[in-house]
């Protein structure tokens, strides 16, 4: 065999390689707990972590792969709009002793443009979000089992210590979770999953009912949760995904959805005196009442520990106060955060941003509060110039509202998410980072956003 052939054989190999492992890497993403993996002293190898290493083998079998790898991130602007950020976890790891305050997030930063690079470079946008799209059919029809049987299935995958609690129950009735650590959590990619399910990538439109069969099961996904900031944004999802949609696909989904509407109020009424019945309205009236100040969840079945929880997060914006909190450098990760403020102990961080303060100072908060902003900001000028681009109105739609989420839960293992959806963007949006299809020596395409 030639030194050519040879060559082309072992990259045809390494290529093939790339494939399956995109595919796998994707559904480890979002189907696979991060509580799943192998437990080493110190730092926990998570079975996304693992994918990294594998992946990271494979690219550097390539020497024209390990380069185009590393123009992905270098000609990258989602990348430079981190550098702050980086720059902030950098001198916070230093000073603080605190090796988890830089490799933590490193780690899922590392894991946006990795996914930017294997998706570009094997299965493309289309087969990446069928793949997700699998991965929520499986997820759904798993949680209404877990609901049933009243405890997680995902559980037995757990090899990794201190990353998931005990069954969650509200108003008598447990709370799924799927594969995340928490329902709140689970109803993050839920939210994810039901602008997703949207998308018609068959005829270029976005339509709520393209899959009503996987819509049906996200919403009664999301209602089994027991989270209202999940419901909430599903609230705001629905809306989102209309406002996006072409005319005929509006007046479509007014029709369906105001029967829909009708055949939902008749349910609710029919099983009003059932378990099931009272568990829906708690989640309805619960969020009417954090709205309006109202007490409507009380006659099915909430407890002073909703309220409770409403009043907590109120409490959190004190933390901004704390004396003892150093304004420019937080406090790492590794140091656990407690204290007390006109009476009650504030330790559990229930707000993203209020955490990053926490963390990472003043500096830190905003950088990657900027961080989201400038990617809003590509998604929407890019929505702008073309407003034909149907994924870039999701990713868009899912990204906004990603970061409402974390207003009301710390990021508890969400981020990949968003970073998945970041990086179809990104692969969608040549003009962000573009390739050159030739596996020399990568020659980006920086053109004007």
């Amino acid at each position: 065999m030639s030194n050519i052939s040879k060559s082309k054989y072992i990259n045809d190999k390494v290529q093939a390689a790339l494939r399956g492992l995109a595919i796998a890497f994707i559904i480890t993403t979002v189907v696979v707990p991060q509580y799943f993996g192998i437990p080493l002293p110190g730092f926990d190898m998570s079975a996304i972590r693992i994918m990294i290493v594998v992946l990271m083998v494979v690219i550097c079998s390539d020497r024209d792969k390990l380069y185009d790898f590393i123009d992905t991130i270098k000609y990258n602007k989602i990348f430079i709009s981190l550098l702050p950020y980086i720059f902030v976890l950098c001198y916070t790891a230093a000073l603080r002793a605190d090796v988890k305050a830089f490799l933590n997030p490193f780690v899922e930063f590392y894991t946006l443009f990795l996914t930017v690079y294997i998706v570009k470079e094997t299965i493309g946008v289309e087969k990446s979000i069928s793949v997700m799209l699998g991965c929520f059919y499986f997820l759904v029809f798993m949680g209404v089992a877990e609901y049933i049987r009243g405890d997680s299935i995902f559980k037995v995958l757990q090899t990794l210590d201190g990353v998931v609690g005990g069954a969650f129950v509200r108003g008598g009735q447990y709370r799924i979770m799927g594969p995340a650590s928490h329902s709140i959590a689970y109803g993050i990619l839920l939210n994810i999953g039901v602008a997703i399910a949207a998308l018609d990538m068959k005829k270029n439109k976005i339509y709520l009912f393209q899959r009503p069969i996987l819509f049906l099961l996200l919403f009664v996904n999301i209602i089994f949760t027991g989270s209202r900031s999940a419901l909430a944004v599903f609230l705001l999802t629905v809306p989102g995904v209309f406002l996006l949609s072409a005319k005929e696909e509006k007046k479509k989904t007014l029709l369906i959805g105001t029967t829909g509407i009708i055949l939902m109020i008749i349910f609710v009424l029919a099983t009003s005196g059932t378990p099931v019945g009272k568990y829906f309205m708690l989640q309805f009236t619960s969020i009417i009442d954090e709205i309006f100040g109202t007490s409507l969840s009380l006659n099915y079945g909430a407890t002073k520990i909703i309220k409770d929880s409403s009043d907590y997060r109120d409490a959190l914006w004190d933390v901004f106060d704390v004396d003892w909190l150093n304004p420019l450098v937080g406090i790492g990760r590794r140091r656990r955060f407690a204290t007390k403020i006109n009476g009650r102990v504030l330790e559990s961080l229930d707000n993203f941003y209020i955490a990053e303060y926490v963390r990472y100072a003043y500096p830190g908060m905003i950088a990657i509060i900027l961080f989201f902003g400038y990617t809003i900001y590509l998604m929407f000028r890019k929505m702008i110039k073309n407003k034909d681009d149907i994924y870039t109105k999701i990713f868009l739609l899912c990204t906004v509202l990603y970061v409402v989420s974390l207003y009301f839960v710390d990021s508890i293992g969400t981020l990949k998410y968003c970073y998945l959806i970041i990086a179809l963007f990104v692969c969608q949006a040549n003009d962000v980072a573009v390739f050159d299809p030739r596996h020399k020596r990568s020659k980006y395409l920086r053109q004007a956003i």
